[in-house]
């Protein structure tokens, strides 16, 4: 009967979980989403290794992200249903480690292991419903902190059965063994699974041990533990050093740097402050303004210092009696310890993703308190009260996740909720200056300037939006001042290279292009741009030099074989130039461009069947490609075709170009 019910109660999870976010898999890239398809990784010759590149910390959470590109680029919703199979999975594991927790030696005989069936229901669906889950499965990108979360209660679900266990000792090890692989998974995910081996041992220490003071050193939940904190030791002194322990500069759009001991304090009021959006999930916000403790003694601070050693006293007092919701209570505080603790990981001192892992904690809290303090004959008010509670974070979720379809929507709540914070102006400024909707685009820089006025994105910013609207002199302002707050910057230059181009100061324009890439610039196009400019003044050869020294560097961007194909031509080198043309288009085999231009380059070495057949896939490309019709006409009638020749020549006079034509209609080829 129980495997009926537990099964039915599964389904009720998925289907909840299915449900709350059956309007995210169009939800649009978000913020750090950036940093990951980023068209470095994004070209279709993009290796896997330029993928680990990106995250060499996180391969196996790069790695998912990498198969889900192999699969379906860059459309959102493939990205989306694997988030949600992981959230899904993770709710499995959570419903299964808590019916399992009420079956350990130290629950089995208590009486609210009477209850675990419907304890596990009802933490597995607080877990998949609750809206601050959003954060870590409607964001991309997260799915970092949600692949940790699966590997992380992998490891603890399979080291509790193989403690359980009292059959084979081989199947024991098994399970161990995939225990520590799943841990070392779980690490090379996100560096929360740091806690993982501690959280072994505080689990061993709440409900594998009568008497959780004794200890051996042959124990298998010491061993194992200890196991893995030797490997995760490898890799935390791989990546980490003292700088982590430093002050973070204002580098994320803050006017104020964040010291390790700022950071340390805000996190009273942080930790209070997911708390009390797990109780009443309201007013969330992906980019909170949120207050800088700059000392333990201020109000704030050391208020919610009280009430979370008071909340850690509780955990401790109910240890005896309810070790659920001790267990509860420690872990909330041991898996937020990675990101809300002395060490400054960034100027963004609160994220909701961060409540991921914590969640279960939390929740198996919340529950187990429930039924420890409702007397038997009110457990059905506790019950419909948690349902109640989680039917309204399934609603909560849903609509959440509308404020993530797309960049406006995003960021109009951010900035709706803080006005006064310069990213989510800057931000929305980037939404509206995408939607074409400039000079509004200008009125949130210069706001999120007057909060932060030395961020140098802000002024790139702006200055593109003044170069759009035409304003070049505005925009190399902007620039300039970019550039004196970081002299460095590649990007700044490269932006005021093409203002000045536009301008046609071509000389200033030359200079920076040349600056950006001496500093390094990833800009494709500072090379085209830069060779154009030779181009424009017939210097084909160092046009020629300039491109040849970006393929030097490994770029594997099809316009750089493309532009070069386009000087060798107009050097009459047209050999070189096919061969350029086919690297472009064995990168990009969907470039119209490219078909167009070999082609031409065909038909100036008399190659006319190879011509003809280039314009011929460039127009079935791009079905408008006069240019291409005019070319092919005129290459039929040389080649004694007049009807075919007549067919594109009028189809070429139809869009505007009737060279092939006119000329036709004086041969008396057409009529």
């Amino acid at each position: 009967m129980n495997n009926k019910i537990n099964f039915l109660f599964v389904l009720i999870i998925f289907t909840a979980g299915i449900l709350g976010y059956a309007n995210s898999f169009d939800c649009s890239f978000q913020f750090d989403d950036q940093n990951v398809f980023h068209s470095s990784v994004t070209e279709s010759s993009s290796s896997i290794r330029d993928w680990v590149h990106l995250f060499p910390n996180r391969p196996v959470g790069i790695l998912t992200f990498f198969g889900n590109f192999q699969l379906h680029g860059l459309d959102v919703w493939g990205y989306h249903l694997v988030n949600l199979i992981i959230h899904l999975i993770n709710a499995f594991l959570v419903w299964y480690l808590t019916l399992l927790t009420l079956s350990t030696p130290v629950m089995k005989n208590a009486e609210i292991s009477n209850y675990k069936v419907v304890i596990g229901f009802l933490v597995g669906l607080l877990f998949v419903t609750h809206p601050l889950a959003t954060q870590s499965v409607t964001y991309i990108v997260q799915r970092f902190t949600s692949l940790a979360t699966l590997f992380y209660l992998l490891s603890i679900l399979l080291f509790v059965r193989g403690r359980l266990w009292q059959g084979n000792r081989k199947v024991v090890w098994f399970l161990y063994g995939f225990s520590i692989l799943s841990a070392v998974l779980g690490m090379l995910s996100k560096e929360i699974a740091f806690t993982l081996p501690f959280a072994i041992l505080l689990y061993e220490f709440c409900f594998l041990k009568h008497d959780p003071l004794k200890w051996r050193i042959k124990d298998e939940g010491l061993i194992i533990p200890m196991v893995i904190i030797f490997l995760f030791s490898i890799q935390a002194l791989r990546i980490l050093s003292l700088k982590h322990f430093g002050t973070i500069p204002p580098i994320q759009g803050y006017a104020y740097s964040i010291s390790m001991k700022e950071y340390f304090f805000t996190q009273f009021s942080v930790i209070l402050t997911y708390i009390r959006l797990f109780v009443l999930p309201i007013h969330q916000n992906f980019d909170y303004d949120y207050p800088i403790a700059t000392a333990f003694f201020q109000l704030r601070t050391i208020v919610s210092f009280l009430l979370l050693m008071l909340i850690l006293t509780a955990g401790a007092v109910f240890f005896k009696k309810h070790r659920m919701i001790s267990f509860g209570i420690f872990w909330f505080f041991l898996t937020l310890s990675v990101e809300s603790s002395i060490m400054p990981i960034s100027q963004n001192v609160i994220f909701e993703h961060r409540t991921y892992l914590p969640g279960f904690g939390f929740f198996i809290a919340l529950i187990a308190a429930f039924f420890s303090f409702f007397k038997r004959q009110y457990i059905w008010v506790a019950v419909t009260l948690l349902l109640a509670f989680a039917a309204t974070n399934a609603v909560m979720t849903y609509q959440r996740n509308k404020i993530w379809k797309n960049e406006y929507t995003f960021w109009a709540d951010s900035l709706k909720k803080s006005p006064h914070k310069a990213r989510p102006n800057n931000n929305f400024g980037l939404a509206l200056f995408a939607q074409g909707k400039v000079e509004e685009a200008v009125q949130y820089y210069d706001k999120a300037l007057r909060i932060t006025p030395d961020f140098i994105f802000f002024y790139n910013n702006r200055g593109a939006a003044y170069a759009k609207l035409g304003r070049y002199r505005e925009a190399i302002d902007d620039y300039n001042e970019a550039i004196r707050l970081q002299p460095d910057h590649p990007g700044a230059y490269y932006n005021r290279a093409i203002a000045y181009s536009d301008l046609g100061d071509y000389k200033k324009a030359l200079e920076d292009y040349r600056v950006a890439i001496r500093l390094g610039s990833r800009f494709t196009d500072a090379y085209v741009n830069l060779a154009n400019i030779f181009s424009r003044f017939g210097q084909y050869q160092q046009a020629i030099e300039k491109l040849t020294e970006a393929v030097q560097h490994k770029s594997k961007d099809p316009k750089i074989y493309y532009n070069r194909g386009i000087n060798y031509a107009k050097l009459g080198q047209h050999e070189f130039a096919i061969k350029d043309y086919n690297r472009a288009l064995k990168i990009n085999p969907k470039e119209p461009d490219a078909y167009y231009n070999r082609g031409n380059a065909y038909a100036a070495l008399g190659q006319t069947h190879n011509a003809i057949g280039d314009w011929t896939r460039a127009i079935h490309l791009k079905p408008s490609f006069a240019e291409a019709y005019n070319n092919r006409g005129t290459l039929y009638f040389m080649t004694g075709n007049a009807e075919s020749g007549c067919h594109d020549a009028k189809k070429a006079c139809e869009m505007g170009i009737c060279k092939a034509l006119d000329w036709a209609l004086k041969e008396s080829y057409c009529r």
